[in-house]
């Protein structure tokens, strides 16, 4: 395999740095410390399924991290551009851009700024992504979107059936309070009715 002949971690540095991405900011995108963040860059080998989550991360394909040397990011359009991401999505989904301004708490004009960085930070992504309604991880892999929406609808149907639990015993609750209402008007009623009949038996 040809992995096995690069240095994994070295090869992680050199597309960060290409990338214009900060190794904290790839630590908080990855969900772990710097110090981790350092290991994997200092390790010589790496698990593909590890690999194939970094690339996901930083926008690029396994194959790509392979091949990576260090011309990929000028000559070739093969990487992601965080900005124009994020307009394809907007035209995808057919959204209002004032109505998702403010929904990520910006101007349209800084949203407009935002459309030029090629790397967002990872407090962007996270902002982005969550205005989109997808994860981190469906924004920086296009390739995984209908699988992210696939996600979206299992989770939805979940609901959906939590929801309709809810109602059936919201609904059997209804039912409950009707029958006790109408046993307790029954049991006033044969109150009422005995203390007529003690009233009668004292006069």
């Amino acid at each position: 395999m040809q992995s096995s002949l690069i240095h994994m971690g070295q090869r992680l540095k050199q597309i960060l740095r290409q990338k214009k991405i900060k190794i904290v900011d790839f630590a908080k995108m990855a969900g772990f410390t710097n110090q981790i963040a350092h290991y994997h860059l200092r390790k010589s080998d790496m698990k593909r399924t590890t690999m194939e989550r970094f690339c996901i991360l930083i926008g690029i394909t396994p194959d790509e991290f392979v091949r990576w040397n260090g011309a990929m990011e000028m000559s070739g359009d093969k990487s992601l551009h965080h900005g124009d991401r994020l307009q394809n999505l907007i035209a995808e989904k057919g959204l209002n851009k004032s109505k998702l301004a403010e929904r990520l708490g910006m101007s349209r004009r800084t949203m407009y700024n935002v459309f030029e960085k090629e790397v967002f930070s990872p407090d962007e992504l996270e902002r982005v992504a969550k205005g989109l309604d997808m994860s981190t991880e469906a924004f920086l892999n296009p390739g995984n979107v209908q699988e992210a929406r696939q996600t979206d609808s299992e989770e939805m149907m979940l609901l959906r059936e939590k929801y309709y639990k809810l109602l059936e015993e919201h609904h059997h609750l209804l039912k409950s309070y009707a029958t006790l209402k109408d046993d307790v008007i029954q049991v006033k009623k044969e109150l009422a009715g005995l203390r007529k009949q003690v009233h009668g038996k004292k006069a």
